[in-house]
């Protein structure tokens, strides 16, 4: 399937036009960026949920569930702004 522009201007091609770059997506990448902060933040929390004394166990795994989901957040983030770069 080829692309023509009448009068003889340009002619694209299937491959050229699978060449052309629509450019950056700020938007997805300060989202990115602000999913990288949240998981970072997350996992602050967690870790501070970890060093928290109690008796009951509750807090431990509340920690590393939330430790879990900041690395998740994370790489989620860098995927986001992998993908809009």
């Amino acid at each position: 399937m080829e692309a023509v522009i009448t009068l003889g201007m340009i002619e694209l091609t299937r491959d050229e036009m699978m060449l052309i770059d629509g450019g950056r997506n700020i938007i997805g990448i300060i989202g990115g960026a602000a999913t990288i902060v949240g998981g970072v933040a997350s996992i602050v929390g967690g870790v501070a949920a970890l060093l928290t004394p109690e008796p009951t166990t509750l807090t431990k795994v509340g920690g590393y569930a939330a430790i879990v989901g900041g690395a998740a957040a994370i790489v989620a983030g860098a995927c986001a702004i992998k993908e809009s770069w």
